[in-house]
């Protein structure tokens, strides 16, 4: 009798908590780059999110996340202006670092809230930072919401110019996001 209690009991509680690998859902990401220039400020879209990310849930609340890695090709970011694009392609360093990266390598979870902290590599430079975030839990979906600041001097990037030097970037920049991850 026992045993059938400690079975039923673990099957309840593993109905509560949920082990899982959790892929980036690209159609319903989002994140924008934001920053400014002598003339205006601007925003570019990054069109191509993909990633993963393992994660203990129980219920709505996240317990821990063991790894989180994102990865957004350099091409897919995009503004207004072709001409702004071949600049950020340029100043990134593309053609030798395709791609951006994030790997996590600690989370501090308090309630919603939580701390990332991991290795960002932008133009073949790495750098750990810490980005604040919320999330959300909904069934089998993660959302980590959230936006980042930092100097595009901080991973060796140049800021773009255009016109001879007459037009630049300010170094200033603001990354938010809105990631869905779905199991």
């Amino acid at each position: 009798m026992n045993k059938t209690i400690t079975i039923t009991l673990s099957f309840i509680l593993a109905s509560f908590i949920a082990f899982g690998q959790y892929s980036v859902n690209a159609s319903k990401s989002k994140m924008t780059i934001d920053g400014t220039s002598n003339i205006h400020d601007w925003t570019e879209v990054v069109g191509t999110i993909a990633g993963s990310m393992n994660a203990v849930v129980e219920g709505a609340s996240i317990q821990t996340i063991s790894s989180l890695k994102l990865n957004i090709p350099v091409k897919s970011i995009k503004s207004d202006h072709s001409g702004m694009d071949k600049n950020t392609y340029k100043a990134l360093k593309e053609g030798s670092h395709p791609t951006i990266k994030y790997d996590l390598q600690s989370i501090s979870i308090n309630g919603d809230k939580a701390v990332l902290e991991g290795m960002l590599t932008i133009a073949g430079v790495a750098r750990k930072v810490k980005i604040s975030s919320s999330y959300k839990v909904a069934g089998n979906t993660i959302n980590l919401i959230g936006e980042y600041d930092f100097k595009m001097t901080d991973f060796k990037v140049d800021p773009p110019t255009a016109l001879m030097g007459t037009i630049y970037t300010g170094d200033d920049i603001k990354v938010k996001f809105n990631l869905t991850f779905n199991k």
